[in-house]
C-alpha cells in the first residue's frame, strides 16, 4: 500500500495517551468502472495521509493502525491517473477505527453507502436526521442563485435569504442538540469540529465543550479541541485581530495595522485552491464596489516557495488588484496559525480600529455587510 503525505493544520500535537484502532476497509464499485486505483485520505499525527491500493474486478481493500478514530474520504484514480489529479469531484466523509468498514459505490465518482463500526452508524444517524434540512437548503440556494446579482442583492429579496439563514440555523440546532444528548459518545467531538469551522460564536461552543463528560474531553481529539477553542477565542468577532508583517511578491513588506482607518477583509486563500479561486470573483465585486468607501483589502496566500510562480499568476488571472502577501510557508504561514486557519477560503472583516467585526463572508453576505456597516458608518 503506498503512501503520500500532505501538511495541514488538521490536527495540533498529541496531548493525550492513544488508544490504538486496527482497520479494515472492503471497498466495492458496483456498476463499470475504468477505476484502477482507490486513494484514502485521513490525518495522522499533524499531516494529511493517502493511501493507494489497486482496484481489482471492483473490489479494494485498505487495513491500518491509527493511534486514535479518524475521519477519511475514498477517490480514485482512472487508467493509472493520481491522486491530485482524481476525476471524483464528490467525496462523502467516513470514519476509521477497530473493526471492519464497508464502502460501496455505483461507479466511483458518485456518492458512496457505508457500512460498520460506531462511529459511521453514529454518523448514518445524525446524517439522515440533517438531509431533510439539506435538501431544502439545496433547493432554495439554486433558486437563490438562478437570480440576478441585482435581484439577489435587493430588498425585496430579503425574505429568501432570511428563509435560507433560518435553514442553516436549524442544521447547526440539530448537531449541537446531538452533542448535548450524547456528552459520552467519541462521535460528538466530530461534529462540535464542524461546528467550530469559521464559526463566530466561539464561547456558546466552548460551553458545548464543557458539557462533554470527563472521558471524552481526556481523549487525544478532545484535548485538542479544547486547544483549538482557547486559539479561536483570541480571534473571536469582538477582538483585536494580530498583527502581522507579510512580503508581496515583489518583496515589500506590509504590516496588517498600517491599514487602520478602513476596513479590512483578511482573506486567506491559495493558487492551488479551487474553492479559493471560484470565490475570487465575487471578493473581486466587493473590493470595486466599496474600494471607495472606506474599505479594502489584504490577501494573504497559502502558497509555498514552489508554487510561487503560480501565485502571482493567478493574482494576474483572477484580477486581483489590491494587496497581496504571504511568507510562502503553506498551512505554516504566520498569519494563517495566528488566525487559526484550519481550511481555506476563509476571511476575517476589521472595522477600521482593527476589531474583529465579522468571519467568513462569502457570496452575497460579504456584500450585504459591507453595505451595512459602510452605510452605518458614513
Amino acid at each position: 500500500m503506498k503512501s503520500i503525505l500532505y501538511s495541514a493544520l488538521l490536527l495540533l500535537p498529541a496531548l493525550a495517551q492513544a488508544q490504538t484502532q486496527n482497520y479494515v476497509l472492503q471497498g466495492t464499485i458496483n456498476g463499470p468502472t475504468d477505476a484502477t486505483q482507490a486513494f484514502l485520505l485521513y490525518p495522522i499525527n499533524q499531516k494529511m495521509r493517502v493511501d493507494s491500493v489497486p482496484v481489482s474486478n471492483g473490489h479494494f481493500e485498505f487495513r491500518g493502525i491509527l493511534p486514535e478514530p479518524v475521519r477519511a474520504n475514498i477517490s480514485f484514480g482512472h487508467h493509472g491517473t493520481p491522486y491530485n489529479q482524481s476525476r471524483d469531484g464528490r467525496r462523502e466523509f467516513f470514519y476509521l477505527e477497530t473493526g471492519t468498514v464497508a464502502v460501496t459505490t455505483p461507479d466511483s465518482a458518485t456518492k458512496t453507502t457505508v457500512r460498520g463500526t460506531p462511529l459511521n452508524d453514529e454518523h448514518a444517524r445524525l446524517s439522515a436526521r440533517l438531509k431533510p434540512l439539506e435538501d431544502q437548503y439545496d433547493a432554495l440556494k439554486k433558486v437563490i442563485d438562478a437570480q440576478p446579482e441585482a435581484i439577489r442583492r435587493s430588498p425585496a429579496f430579503a425574505p429568501q435569504q432570511a428563509k435560507l439563514a433560518a435553514i442553516e440555523t436549524a442544521q447547526e440546532k440539530v448537531q449541537t442538540d446531538y452533542v448535548k444528548a450524547h456528552p459520552d459518545a467519541h462521535y460528538s467531538l466530530f461534529v462540535l469540529f464542524g461546528l467550530l469551522q469559521n464559526t463566530s460564536n466561539v464561547a456558546r461552543y466552548a460551553s458545548l465543550y464543557q458539557g462533554l463528560s470527563a472521558n471524552v474531553r481526556n481523549t487525544l481529539r478532545g484535548q485538542r479541541i479544547a486547544e483549538q477553542i482557547k486559539r479561536l477565542m483570541t480571534v473571536a468577532v469582538g477582538t483585536m485581530a494580530p498583527d502581522f508583517t507579510q512580503n508581496t511578491p515583489d518583496n515589500v513588506p506590509v504590516t496588517l495595522s498600517s491599514l487602520r482607518g478602513k476596513y479590512v477583509l483578511i482573506d486567506f486563500w491559495a493558487s492551488w485552491c479551487g474553492p479559493c479561486r471560484a470565490e475570487n470573483p465575487n471578493v473581486m465585486k466587493a473590493y470595486n464596489a466599496f474600494k471607495g468607501n472606506g474599505f479594502t483589502i489584504l490577501g494573504v496566500s497559502l502558497d509555498n516557495q514552489k508554487t510561487r510562480d503560480a501565485w502571482v499568476r493567478a493574482i494576474k488571472t483572477d484580477g486581483l488588484t489590491w494587496t497581496q502577501v504571504s511568507d510562502l510557508k503553506s498551512w505554516d504561514n504566520a498569519a494563517a496559525r495566528a488566525y487559526d486557519v484550519t481550511a481555506i477560503p476563509q476571511n476575517f472583516l476589521l472595522d477600521p480600529q482593527g476589531k474583529i467585526v465579522a468571519i467568513n463572508l462569502r457570496g452575497d453576505a460579504l456584500h450585504s455587510t459591507l453595505s451595512k456597516l459602510l452605510n452605518k458608518a458614513n
